[in-house]
């Protein structure tokens, strides 16, 4: 449901990413929700990243996301220091999600991706974020301790930070009928943003 054709790159990387790279977890480690314990013990541990010699984890959990959105989610790939395939000069941690429990074109799983910027580069990424929002139709509105966009009454797309740590949050390859059932929750999974 992304709308410009940067975004379509981000669905190409993620599908690599999805085709690429399995799971994180060791067989048995999973939880209630099927989720991966040590993936998330990954996610939040974080290491270095962005470029700027900080410990960065992941921002969210498979648990955090489960309470918002009621769907079991796994934590299938952490990158550092990972250019952003919308700006290259540009370094992220990238945590990918993916849910099983929400089939997608071609029967995928659902993705979603929080990307973590720091310092310099978060000026150019909530630009860049407002830009494209509003370039193709959307409004920009708060969310509680963040905002997001909302495109014909559907939100796949967060913010969250200040002036020295930003997370984008958004739905990578949800189709209109995922994105329209996740809206109403999409501003728990901006608020579960740590």
């Amino acid at each position: 449901m992304r709308h410009s054709v940067s975004k379509v790159v981000t669905l190409v990387i993620a599908g690599a990413f999805l085709a690429g790279c399995g799971s994180t977890a060791t067989p048995g480690e999973t939880g209630a929700s099927g989720a991966s314990t040590k993936a998330t013990a990954a996610g939040a541990a974080g290491g270095t990243g962005t470029g700027q010699g900080k410990k960065v984890g992941c921002p969210l959990s498979v648990e955090s996301l489960g309470q918002a959105t009621s769907l079991g989610w796994e934590l299938k790939e952490q990158l550092y220091d990972h250019p952003l395939e919308t700006a290259e000069s540009i370094k992220a941690t990238v945590c990918l999600f993916t849910s099983a429990e929400a089939p997608q074109e071609g029967s995928d799983p659902l993705a979603l991706r929080a990307d973590v910027v720091l310092g310099a580069d978060v000026a150019r990424v909530r630009q860049a974020f407002s830009d494209s929002c509003s370039g193709f139709g959307g409004k920009l509105r708060d969310s509680g301790k963040g905002v997001v966009c909302e495109r014909n009454k559907v939100v796949v797309e967060g913010l969250v930070g200040d002036d020295n740590r930003l997370v984008n949050v958004y739905l990578v390859n949800a189709d209109k009928a995922t994105a329209t059932k996740l809206t109403p929750v999409f501003d728990k999974i901006v608020a579960s943003v740590a």
